[in-house]
């Protein structure tokens, strides 16, 4: 989802302004923060929520619910300004759906899965008002054809993960000989 939400930062720098893309890039690194925050003080401290089963807030989830929303919304958005929010619904819709029935049955726990949607769809519905008060033009074709082959082409690709560098800091800030793990 990482070169989805690059495409994203290009389509809106082509279509509105360098300002409204770094504001994208914005909200996605402080969603990426508060992910990383949860993985690093579990991995390092075995600090969690463990009450209510969350050892760490799911990357995926919050992935798929911000990228893939705010990407459907900016693409309904191009055919009419104002299928923005109903787009934006479905999206959510989609994504909570993958999340609790792939991602909290296959790669975290339900309420792992749960905790990371939440912080994906609240980060997507803050950009999107963010968004609303600012003009966006619409993405030129080469640059909404790129973007897309870009996207399918990444989708096919070997996947990237973050889990050894979060495994690194969490050890080397917390002195541990190893990143805790869940126990089931």
């Amino acid at each position: 989802m990482f070169p989805a939400a690059l495409v994203i930062a290009a389509w809106l720098w082509a279509a509105a302004s360098k300002k409204i893309a770094c504001l994208w890039l914005g909200v996605l690194l402080c969603a990426y923060f508060i992910v990383g925050v949860t993985k690093i003080l579990f991995k390092g401290w075995g600090i969690g929520f463990h009450g209510l089963d969350i050892a760490v807030f799911s990357g995926h989830a919050t992935n798929s619910c911000l990228v893939f929303t705010v990407m459907l919304s900016l693409l309904c958005q191009q055919i009419h300004p104002r299928l923005r929010w109903p787009a934006f619904g479905i999206g959510v819709v989609l994504t909570w759906w993958f999340s609790i029935n792939y991602i909290g049955h296959t790669i975290h726990p339900l309420a792992e899965a749960i905790a990371g949607a939440l912080v994906g769809t609240i980060s997507a519905g803050v950009f999107l008002m963010l968004l609303s008060h600012h003009p966006i033009g619409k993405i030129p074709r080469p640059a909404l054809a790129m973007g897309l082959v870009v996207v399918l082409v990444c989708s096919l690709s070997p996947k990237y993960s973050a889990e050894k560098l979060l495994d690194h800091i969490a050890i080397s800030l917390s002195g541990a000989e190893q990143a805790f793990r869940r126990s089931s």
